[in-house]
């Protein structure tokens, strides 16, 4: 760990501290009833379900996600366990942080021919698994939910078909696809199926290895030719993937950031600084705003090579700003990328109906903020 990071953690544990100490406040004045500051109490948690996971803390992210959404019965038992989640890892030296790193996949498992279904909606994993089931070669169907679940699965087991949904509820789909076609000699077919109306997804899951993309709502008899295609070629085509994913780091490698201009819309402090920081280290010029409007102010004041916003910011959120770029003519080719923690399906399509080229959400690493830029650079050049 360099010094540079060693503080920005320290930085961050300390932030968690002070956290807890306002949100301990907030709570002392709706016991005394200001039944008002739960919203705020929310804001907080939001805060802190981007923040978490991305230095290194997937407690905090899961705690902080559990009182945002908490209702009113167990919004108490949720604060409590938010806070001493915070006084735990708040208590820690950067020393013994943990690291954010990908769970590898083993590869001394034998093949079987059992399919995996990475799918968020229980309805539609049903229907997915029960179209699937009727392939040759396929005696069984493994559905998964989240992207953690998936990497132990695939750690377990090899599968001869693996289905995935691009929206799950703790990261995105196309990391999953990227840490699957990278692990050597495991290198399984992959049907990616999305809800998100995005060109840009389709052609970055397709340079990373994807061996066919459905777009929802699926017709079965669409997806079952589809999964029985790819099954029968993959034997053809089994080192195409990882080549494509490999020539896609290459690229990424020789893309520079050095002299891009980067503007970055992020009201969380912390989140802020890392972003910041990181993108600095790659050679950019950073400039960071807390908001919409003073995004909006920036771009009429000069050049920016691409735009990172926010969702949820105080006076103009991120999707706010969003339309508002789409609908000046000067700024509507700048590619802009949405990072936020609102995760739902609704969110990320709104997102990409009000003009987002990306979306990233909280947490993330900075390898995939970094590479995502890279990408959009590449497109527009």
């Amino acid at each position: 760990m360099s010094v540079m990071q060693e503080a920005l953690l320290n930085k961050y544990l300390e932030s968690l501290e002070s956290k807890a100490k306002t949100i301990k406040a907030l709570w002392e004045r709706y016991l005394e009833g200001d039944k008002g500051v739960l919203d705020d109490i929310r804001l907080h948690a939001h805060s802190l379900k981007g923040s978490g996971g991305t230095f290194g803390f997937p407690d905090v992210s899961k705690a902080g996600g559990e009182l945002e959404k908490a209702n009113d019965t167990e919004f108490r038992d949720k604060l409590v366990a938010l806070l001493n989640v915070l006084g735990r890892e708040s208590a820690r030296k950067s020393k013994q942080a943990p690291v954010l790193v990908p769970v590898p996949v083993s590869s001394s498992v034998q093949p079987n021919t059992k399919a995996l279904i990475i799918e968020r909606n229980p309805e539609n994993a049903r229907i997915i698994s029960k179209c699937v089931g009727q392939l040759d070669g396929i005696t069984a169907c493994e559905i998964v939910g989240t992207g953690a679940q998936a990497r132990e699965a695939c750690r377990l087991s090899c599968f001869s078909l693996i289905v995935l949904d691009i929206v799950l509820p703790d990261q995105d789909g196309r990391e999953i696809l990227r840490e699957l076609k990278n692990i050597p000699d495991r290198n399984t077919p992959v049907l990616v199926i999305s809800g998100v109306p995005s060109d840009q997804i389709y052609l970055e899951c397709m340079k990373l290895g994807a061996d066919q993309y459905l777009s929802k709502p699926f017709d079965t008899d669409r997806l079952l030719f589809e999964a029985g295609q790819i099954m029968r070629e993959f034997a053809m085509k089994t080192t195409a993937p990882m080549v494509a994913s490999q020539e896609k780091q290459e690229t990424h490698r020789r893309v520079q950031l050095r002299g891009e201009k980067i503007l970055v819309a992020e009201d969380d402090e912390m989140q802020a600084l890392f972003i910041q920081e990181k993108l600095q280290e790659e050679g950019a010029e950073v400039i960071v705003v807390s908001n919409g409007l003073q995004a909006l102010e920036a771009l009429e004041k000069g050049h920016h090579s691409v735009v990172i916003l926010d969702g949820l910011m105080p006076e103009m959120n991120g999707f706010e700003a969003l339309t508002s770029i789409r609908a000046t003519p000067r700024l509507k080719g700048i590619p802009v990328i949405m990072v936020t923690a609102m995760g739902s399906e609704e969110d990320i399509i709104r997102g990409y109906e009000c003009g987002a080229n990306d979306y990233i959400l909280k947490p993330f690493s900075e390898e995939q903020l970094i590479g995502r830029i890279k990408s959009l650079l590449v497109m527009a050049a």
